[in-house]
């Protein structure tokens, strides 16, 4: 394991998350004054909230909506999914660069 990886590896996962914010921003943007269509913001937040729907189950639910610990635990996990994807990247390139 190499650190210098995982201290580059947390960043780029959490910019992951935020560059698809911004894509879903930019989407709306695009087609106002209407709405963009629902399988496309669909496929967007599915993106970064999946993990929302497993921690919606271990916290119980408020009246209206995820309370805030579903919603952190849902960005913590979703930040070290994106970071260990990103850090098996960066570890296979550093293998294949060392090859040849």
């Amino acid at each position: 394991m190499s650190w210098k990886r995982l201290l580059v590896s947390i960043p780029l996962g959490f910019l992951i998350m935020i560059a698809d914010g911004l894509c879903l921003i930019l989407v709306n943007r695009l087609y106002l004054p209407e709405h963009p269509p629902g399988w496309m913001i669909h496929a967007f937040y599915l993106f970064d909230a999946w993990p929302l729907f497993i921690t919606q189950r271990v916290f119980p639910k408020v009246e209206h909506g995820p309370t805030f610990l579903a919603v952190a635990a849902a960005g913590l996990i979703d930040l070290i999914v994106f970071s260990a994807i990103v850090y098996a990247l960066l570890s296979w390139r550093a293998l294949r660069k060392a090859r040849g």
